[in-house]
């Protein structure tokens, strides 16, 4: 076990704030496609694509429990070019992810002191410099951080679901009707929300080296954090949308306003600053595996070598957190909706690869002397895998056909396409792996 080695209660914690963080963010889902629809996705994608995810994460992880994760699965089982495609996807949606969140703090901050828009940049800045620091200083502190960060988190649903605990015993439909006048536009738009908030659940897989136990205490994790993450998302839903005439005025940072209607000023006040603090423990505990992924790709000859230096001190590669840190810089300017889209793409095509390698390594290596398989035979490893694709393919077939979506889809279709280029410019500039490693290499 490396020092600094994460236990199950930091990795609950991290899966928590990594994959959810809080209903934060739900609002724009309730605006595009109603009360009612919203709150049936959030029953239907956990079955569809958390679970299976989940899943896929877990027989994994117990597989090849190494520090490059999912990288390594897919690069395993397909070979070279389709784990560079994984980690390039990867690279793709969390640059336009991890945007989001800091934007996201000084948004919330915001709403409690005002904060003109270069104060808000400023404040963004600050966020992915603190953040990387705690992950310079170590695997340790940054799990220690997140438990503390997930209960201030909880606090204020908790809250809010034990106040108007009423309107969830005594439920009664939102008024509005399931679909408006553009069906699919409105099940398109609020798909992508909910897929954005319910995904994420192999990212820590690329720190398994860093986990203690990673072959048991990875499923263990996720059987504690996804009915924690479920339930977070639909109680304070039900209590917001009881009898709620609609969703027009939902926006980001609405569930502060319905905290002060519902508990008063205290608890909306509560909710804004749990906002920010949300912005604040996703970002860092997302930074925690997203920094690694340089540092995977420059120890296989993909960027160049100081990337892979490790800080003896901490045991963190302190050069590739720095790298990631100034691109998130960066980034911090680009939009939210947009890069929603953007994101759930390249995420949904790099699970593409992630649930392939699912099914190739059941083939190259049955006998998993005891770990973690997912049940069902043949029949329950090909819905694990079909069901979180059908998903995405439907999402972004409705999604075409309102709004921006064409759009996007097309920049995200451009953007995927420059893998191959990338990959022959890296392995001409820094080599890529070494021959011997290009051929399948041993599970264990």
């Amino acid at each position: 076990m490396r020092r600094g080695a994460l236990g199950l209660p930091a990795l609950v914690s991290l899966m928590y704030l990594v994959v959810s963080g809080g209903a934060y963010g739900l609002e724009d889902a309730v605006r595009a496609g109603g009360p009612k629809l919203v709150l049936l996705l959030c029953v239907v994608v956990p079955l569809t694509l958390s679970l299976p995810t989940a899943l896929m994460a877990g027989e994994l992880t117990a597989l090849m429990p190494i520090e490059g994760g999912f990288y390594f699965w897919v690069k395993r089982a397909l070979g070279p070019f389709a784990g560079f495609a994984e980690a390039y996807l990867t690279i793709l949606y969390t640059a336009v992810d991890m945007a989001i969140y800091p934007v996201l703090f000084a948004a919330y901050l915001s709403f409690i002191v005002p904060i003109g828009p270069l104060g808000q940049v400023a404040i963004g800045i600050g966020v992915v410099w603190l953040s990387g620091l705690l992950n310079i200083a170590g695997v340790r502190p940054v799990g220690e951080t997140s438990i503390a960060l997930a209960i201030v988190l909880a606090a204020p649903f908790i809250a809010m679901v034990a106040i108007g605990f009423g309107k969830i015993a005594h439920f009664a439909l939102p008024a509005a009707p399931l679909f408006g006048a553009d069906p699919f536009g409105a099940l398109g738009a609020a798909l992508i929300v909910v897929i954005w908030n319910f995904g994420g659940w192999e990212n820590l897989s690329v720190v398994s080296g860093e986990i203690e136990n990673p072959r048991r205490n990875y499923i263990r994790a996720i059987a504690i954090a996804m009915p924690i993450i479920v339930a977070g998302y639909l109680l304070p839903l039900m209590v917001c949308l009881s009898g709620a005439p609609g969703g027009a005025n939902w926006s980001e940072g609405w569930f502060a306003h319905e905290g002060a209607r519902i508990g008063g000023p205290l608890l909306g006040g509560a909710l804004a600053i749990g906002g920010s603090v949300m912005a604040f423990a996703v970002f860092e505990a997302a930074m925690l595996w997203v920094s690694r992924m340089p540092f995977v790709l420059a120890r296989e000859g993909y960027l160049p070598a100081p990337l892979s230096d490790i800080w003896a001190t901490t045991v963190t590669p302190v050069k590739a957190i720095i790298a990631s840190c100034a691109v998130f810089t960066l980034l911090i300017p680009l939009g939210f909706l947009a890069l929603v889209v953007l994101d759930v793409f390249f995420y949904m095509a790099a699970l593409a690869l992630e649930m392939a390698a699912l099914v190739r390594l059941r083939r190259l290596a049955p006998d998993r002397g005891g770990s973690f398989m997912i049940g069902g035979g043949r029949i329950g490893l090909w819905l694990c895998a079909a069901l979180p694709l059908a998903t995405w393919v439907a999402t972004f077939a409705l999604a075409l056909g309102s709004g921006d979506g064409h759009r996007d889809f097309i920049i995200a279709i451009a953007l995927s396409l420059t893998v191959w280029p990338a990959y022959a410019i890296t392995r001409k500039r820094w080599g890529g792996p070494a021959a011997r490693e290009t051929a399948p290499f041993p599970i264990d």
